[in-house]
């Protein structure tokens, strides 16, 4: 029969043994990615109406910097056109790699024929790859 002392020694160390598989599912199998949120992110470079094969359309260049994640995030963007953004938007979605930007455009039919009046970031959502 073994001593209390060597029962007491087993019942501590499987204290120990349950609190570090604790502690590593906690912190490392259920973690998910968080989402990043900061318009700050995204910037509209340039803005306009441009007509290419009769068609009349609103474009906008943009740059996304990553630079505080760090590994490479998936953003979806959504941009608003126009004096109320919220009639007229395009939502992309891109993928930058860590402490790198993306340069592209979005463009949306633009029957008005008039000025653009501005394009603005109206919302920005990342994911961690």
């Amino acid at each position: 029969m073994p001593s209390r002392r060597t029962i007491v020694g087993l019942l501590a160390m499987l204290a120990v043994v349950f609190g570090v598989a604790a502690w590593f599912v906690e912190t490392q199998v259920n973690t998910s990615p968080k989402p990043v949120r900061e318009t700050a992110q995204v910037e509209v470079t340039q803005y306009g109406v441009d007509q290419s094969r009769g068609r009349w359309s609103a474009v906008a260049g943009y740059v996304i910097h990553n630079e505080k994640a760090l590994g490479p995030v998936t953003y979806t963007v959504t941009f608003g056109f126009g004096d109320d953004p919220a009639s007229f938007t395009k939502t992309v979605i891109k993928r930058v790699r860590a402490h790198g930007s993306y340069t592209g455009s979005v463009s949306i039919p633009w029957d008005q024929r008039e000025a653009l009046d501005g394009v603005r970031v109206l919302d920005i959502y990342g994911t961690p790859d």
